[in-house]
């Protein structure tokens, strides 16, 4: 009878809601009563139930041209019905899965030994290989797929391809959603580094970097740096053969906050934590969002004065530099010319670029200083707005969530429809659980979830709000 029911309802294209499987149930009900009645009550009675049955199945679609032979015909309507009844009532059947090479732990939770892989086996012929020395928790499994947490390390998933398949790998603050298709995963929780590659099919990796999803195709690698604020979309082969430049991001591929790369087919580039649908930069000037300065050329000369010094007016601007992932470069001009007349007198797209070639060398001073001076010289732009979010976020990984605060409200006040805006209420939320407590942080958890409810925080929105 399951594997009727498997087989009837991959037959019906179209989900049946509630109130549907509701009335059908009663009708259905309704009829196997009067059958019930036409046993009891004679010929007239079989005469009148079966008129009601035969209604019924017209009123589905089912043919009843036999049913007018009263021995056999209500014995075919009735079969039909519950051949209907089977496909809307029958539950599908709930996945199951067995682990090899390792124990599983209460709540689904598998670590795979330092020198040995664990496998899992789910009963629709999908398989997750785990890596040794990697820990994964299945947070939860239906009829259509699994959830699954990947702690740390790296698993390769092939999933088998069925009709309205959900599948899900969450990582950190990242979750890889899947219908059918073969892809690894891999999360560093250390630096916040997400890596999926993805072989057959296609998924979608939505994030704090990217909470509208990003779709990959087969062949095609994502590099998501939670630290750093950029994502990479490459070739898996160019990747493997280009290799990350030396401090950041690789010299081709390099990603910043709210900037389209340059690049061919094969490479593609988001904005970082953007809210809405991020629209792609310049391909030929890759640049944070707004950066080009209000009033002020891309690349100008951070005095002011319109004209490059010694013979520099060749050389590619600041931001061009930070875009290929030459920070050093940017940041040794910066303090060849002196930081502190940069500070006062430069550009804002020289301010923006400067800024984040600190932050992705590690230089948080620098970053910090530039950011500052962003927003007291530029105050009403939207890189003077967001630099009130990236200083939060900068306290926040830093271990001063209560610092950080006061820098995530400045800027959801000041852009709240702006491109870090679930990104800063989620981080709120998260920080005021950490220094407050569940309690505290439930409000803006039912906020997030009303604003943001496909956000990549909405996972732990929806825990805090659990009682």
């Amino acid at each position: 009878m399951s594997r009727l029911a498997d087989l009837a309802r991959e037959g019906i294209p179209a989900d049946v809601d509630a109130a549907h499987d509701a009335a059908e149930r009663a009708r259905f009900v309704e009829a196997v009563s009067r059958g019930a009645a036409l046993r009891r009550g004679g010929a007239w009675g079989r005469s009148a139930a079966l008129s009601r049955v035969d209604a019924w199945l017209r009123s589905l679609g089912v043919s009843t041209a036999l049913a007018e032979r009263p021995r056999w015909g209500l014995a075919l309507a009735g079969a039909a019905a519950l051949a209907v009844a089977l496909v809307v009532l029958w539950p599908a059947r709930r996945l199951d899965y067995a682990v090899e090479g390792a124990p599983v732990a209460a709540g689904g939770y598998i670590s795979a030994a330092a020198g040995d892989e664990a496998r899992l086996r789910f009963t629709d012929g999908t398989t997750v290989a785990l890596s040794p020395g990697s820990a994964l928790r299945v947070a939860e499994v239906e009829a259509t797929g699994a959830r699954m947490l990947l702690e740390h390390g790296r698993a390769s998933l092939r999933v088998t391809p069925r009709p309205k398949a959900r599948w899900s790998v969450e990582a950190g603050p990242f979750a890889v959603l899947v219908t059918g298709t073969a892809f690894d995963v891999s999360w560093t929780r250390g630096d916040g580094t997400l890596r999926v590659d993805l072989h057959e099919g296609s998924v979608t990796v939505r994030g704090p970097l990217a909470p509208d999803g990003l779709p990959l195709r087969a062949g095609q690698r994502l590099v998501a740096r939670m630290h750093e604020g950029d994502v990479q979309i490459s070739s898996a082969d160019a990747a493997s053969a280009a290799g990350p430049a030396q401090g950041g991001p690789s010299s081709a591929q390099a990603a910043q906050p709210g900037a389209a790369q340059p690049g061919g087919d094969d490479s593609a580039a988001v904005p970082g934590d953007a809210a809405e649908p991020g629209a792609e930069g310049d391909a030929g000037a890759a640049r944070p969002e707004g950066s080009r300065a209000e009033g002020s050329p891309a690349g100008a000369p951070p005095d002011g004065s319109g004209a490059a010094a010694d013979g520099a007016a060749a050389a590619p601007s600041w931001a061009k530099r930070v875009a290929a992932g030459d920070f050093r470069s940017v940041l040794a001009e910066a303090e060849q010319r002196g930081l502190g007349g940069v500070l006062e007198r430069g550009s804002l797209d020289d301010l923006v670029a400067l800024a984040d070639a600190a932050r992705y060398a590690r230089r948080g001073d620098v970053a910090q200083r530039a950011l500052t001076a962003t927003r007291k010289r530029f105050p009403g732009t939207s890189h003077g707005k967001a630099a009130a979010f990236l200083l939060g976020r900068m306290v926040d990984d830093g271990g001063s969530p209560g610092a950080a605060l006061a820098w995530y409200d400045a800027y959801l006040a000041e852009s709240p429809g702006g491109p870090f805006a679930a990104e800063a209420l989620g981080r709120k939320m998260v920080a005021v659980e950490r220094t407050s407590g569940r309690a505290a942080a439930r409000p803006l958890a039912e906020l997030y979830l009303k604003r943001h409810p496909r956000g990549a925080h909405a996972p732990v929105a929806r825990d805090l709000m659990k009682p």
